[in-house]
């Protein structure tokens, strides 16, 4: 029986430190290794009749959420476009609670987070040398010169990555290390300064200006033991950014293709000359259509394609079809209507408020990296993924399953 237990919780435990790497695989490996974290967890429930995660109120609250996509499946347009991440979505629900199982032993948690972290300095410096020869360490070249790619070669979203996994890495490190002396403390100022310059220099301007809201609600809010020189470290952070944006042509050249204009036409002539004006409105007339339901998980890229949706004034408006809106409001507004929209964004507003409660009381820099993350992804305007797409989920739910872990523990610790 020990010997099976032993077994359960090293297959998870390797699974759970594979899942960045499987990220930086692709979507594809990501999703194998989520479903066999799922299966083990499972596994290891009926092995030791251990279903306790089932009543918990987080459970409950995760499950009106999929319960509306069921509703949402029922008035999709098309129904099988919206079938599998609708129906599927509960699996997101497991895999968080599996994560928080296997966080509960305190060994398990300080490997996974250490081996995360030097996942984490390898993507960063993985970044810089992108930055200054070009190519990455696999000879990985970016087909946008003002963009960086990094492991995840074709696919320009490794700020995302950095983005998810270097706030709850830094809030572990600084809670476990920096403690012991202040070397420990200013290597953890450094690691910080490394991730923002990465995310700065991989040229990816949404996930700057989230992960710039991060670092600094971070250092603002952050116990001051922990973060002692806050004044010190956001002047740095400013100077950073400064030299960075005036040294660099490559980074220049991606921020001045919108200063520039909002310096010569103003901001709404400017936002109405980019793809994302004609993204965002064209979301926009198609809940003024559907404004109760919408029309389904994944049907604007279908719906879009109508003719009635095309806007002249728009300089850019014969561009107005992709996967999604691009913009997390825009997508749910447009795909799951006023319903939907509004039991998403209440439970996840709920979640957000608890568990800062709880930050506030116990002051954990990892509970409020996962905090800040999660509340990033809502910040409105910002362009964003798809809220519902597969790889970047993953990296919100593993966010998400962190924030969940520190709430039950922190209230259990009270009882």
């Amino acid at each position: 029986m020990e010997k099976n237990n032993y077994f359960l919780n090293n297959i998870s435990l390797f699974l759970i430190i594979f899942l960045p790497i499987a990220l930086l695989i692709g979507s594809a490996v990501a999703t194998v290794v989520e479903v066999l974290i799922i299966i083990f967890f499972l596994v290891t429930c009926f092995y030791k009749k251990d279903f306790e995660w089932l009543k918990d109120k987080y459970f409950f609250l995760l499950t009106i959420i999929w319960i509306s996509l069921l509703v949402n499946l029922l008035f999709s347009l098309n129904f099988s476009l919206s079938f599998s991440r609708n129906v599927f979505f509960f699996k997101n629900i497991i895999f968080v609670f599996a994560l928080s199982y296997f966080f509960k032993k305190k060994k398990n948690f300080n490997l996974i987070f250490n081996i995360y972290l030097i996942i984490i300095i390898i993507v960063s410096l993985d970044i810089l040398l992108e930055f200054f020869t070009k190519k990455n360490i696999l000879g990985f070249q970016s087909y946008d010169p003002t963009r960086i790619a990094s492991f995840l070669d074709d696919k320009l979203k490794i700020g995302h990555f950095l983005l998810g996994f270097s706030f709850i890495t830094a809030g572990h490190y600084f809670e476990k290390y920096s403690k012991k002396s202040m070397n420990y403390k200013v290597f953890g100022y450094f690691l910080i300064l490394i991730f923002f310059i990465s995310l700065l220099l991989t040229g990816e301007r949404a996930n700057l200006l989230k992960g710039t809201f991060i670092i600094f609600m971070f250092i603002m809010l952050s116990n001051n033991k922990i973060i002692k020189y806050k004044k010190i470290f956001l002047s740095s952070i400013i100077l950073l950014l400064c030299i960075t944006f005036f040294f660099s042509e490559r980074i220049k050249y991606r921020f001045n293709v919108i200063f520039q204009p909002l310096k010569d036409i103003g901001v709404f002539k400017t936002f109405e000359e980019t793809q994302h004006a004609a993204h965002y409105y064209t979301a926009l007339r198609i809940f003024e259509k559907y404004p109760f339901f919408g029309i389904g998980n994944k049907n604007f890229r279908e719906e879009c394609l109508n003719q009635e949706y095309e806007n002249k004034n728009l300089k850019r408006g014969a561009e107005r079809c992709s996967t999604h809106p691009h913009q997390i409001y825009f997508e749910l507004l447009s795909e799951h209507g006023i319903v939907g929209t509004i039991t998403i964004i209440f439970i996840m507003s709920f979640f957000l408020l608890k568990n800062f409660k709880i930050y506030l009381k116990n002051k954990n820099a990892i509970h409020l990296a996962s905090i800040l993350f999660i509340f990033s992804q809502f910040l409105p305007l910002i362009p964003s993924g798809s809220f519902f797409t597969s790889w970047s989920s993953k990296i919100f739910w593993i966010n998400f399953s962190v924030l969940i872990y520190y709430n039950n523990k922190f209230i259990q610790k009270r009882i």
